[in-house]
């Protein structure tokens, strides 16, 4: 990770999370834009996405614009939701997209919470590029947002996608039924699982996060 020092960003006074950006060793956390509108149409005709991610299907390219220009500004500019594309460092190749949702209690003295959700794309799987960013964006939650716990619920039998926070110290809870509604129609039950504000610190080793 860069060891340059970063000026460090409180919380927010007010909502609003829309020039966020992170980064890694090998990553560039950053805010969906339109030149990234064909590597998303493109990672989302994979069966494993469209199995356990519950998107649009057919997914067209007009869905990927929408969720571009649409869908992820309003979840930044409102402070409940702060979705990222992770780039390659040094290619800029879109490897998939990672985020924190359903913001609650944020400012509040117990702390706030927040679920995490991200998909890989399938060029990008097996490199542990999901793992790496997924723990950059629960440090800067648990830094910055000051959150309490962090939320993982993924469709029963996504397995790549527990693996990813059990590597980083998740405690998987339990299962819901019948708990997330499917675009296609019916609900599929899914898993849980968290971790505290508590647990972060010494389940990570020699990982740390910068803000740019």
């Amino acid at each position: 990770m860069s060891s340059e020092a970063t000026t460090q960003p409180s919380v927010p006074s007010r909502p609003g999370f829309s020039d966020v950006r992170l980064r890694s060793e090998r990553l560039l956390l950053l805010p969906w834009g339109e030149e990234h509108i064909d590597a998303i149409t493109e990672a989302c005709q994979d069966p494993d996405i469209q199995r356990y991610v519950p998107l649009p299907g057919p997914y067209t390219r007009a869905d990927a614009e929408k969720f571009v220009r649409t869908v992820a500004p309003a979840g930044r500019a409102a402070g409940t939701d702060v979705v990222f594309g992770i780039l390659h460092a040094e290619t800029g190749r879109v490897l998939g997209a990672v985020g924190l949702h359903r913001f609650k209690d944020l400012g509040r003295a117990c702390g706030g919470a927040g679920d995490i959700g991200y998909w890989a794309a399938p060029w990008a799987r097996n490199q542990g590029y999901m793992t790496e960013a997924v723990r950059v964006v629960c440090a800067w939650g648990f830094e910055y947002l000051r959150l309490a716990r962090i939320q993982w619920i993924a469709v029963v039998g996504n397995e790549p996608s527990w693996r990813v926070v059990e590597k980083l110290g998740f405690t998987r809870e339990g299962t819901l039924r019948a708990h997330l509604p499917l675009p296609q129609g019916g609900r599929a039950d899914t898993w849980i699982g968290s971790i505290l504000s508590t647990e972060w610190g010494s389940a990570q080793t020699g990982s740390s996060s910068d803000v740019c």
